[in-house]
């Protein structure tokens, strides 16, 4: 199975990606993690934010497949427990499809995307930095993954 995260990102500081790295060698051999950059759309003084969303929207499902599992990353989302969670993450991975977790940019992603979803998901209330969000994602499946292996990294 593959999880991609794809997000869109101005830059990648290099203790995100040491971050990143660090979970993603802690995954057995059944899932191969990616984390894909795309850089945002060009904003002027005055920009068309509904233009920009719908262009970085199709951006990012530009980098899935058709077939895949799409979880979108929304402050409208469901905020939800570790358990929940893994019970979502269980049925994902029943599914027997790949996963695509999309982080839209500084405007968000647009409603289309958010509805034709498969599942949409907020962390948090709180506003994080954008270069941290594919860290928080992957530490957070890899939480609800070893608690399907029975592992002890969730204790």
């Amino acid at each position: 199975m593959r999880i991609n995260i794809i997000s869109i990102e101005s830059s990648r500081p290099e203790w995100t990606q040491e971050a990143f790295n660090s979970y993603k060698t802690k995954f057995n051999k059944s899932i191969d993690v990616i984390w894909v950059g795309c850089k945002p759309a060009q904003r002027s003084k005055n920009y068309n934010i509904s233009a920009i969303v719908e262009k970085e929207s199709a951006l990012l499902l530009s980098k899935t497949k058709k077939e895949d599992l799409i979880v979108a990353l929304d402050k409208e989302g469901s905020e939800v427990s570790t358990e929940k969670l893994r019970l979502s993450f269980d049925n994902w991975v029943s599914s027997s499809r790949d996963i695509s977790f999309l982080i839209g940019g500084p405007d968000g992603l647009s409603r289309d995307l958010v509805r034709e979803s498969d599942f949409c998901w907020s962390l948090s209330d709180l506003t994080f930095p954008h270069s941290i969000v594919p860290v928080l994602v992957i530490e957070q499946i890899f939480r609800v993954w070893s608690i399907t292996q029975n592992h002890p990294y969730h204790k």
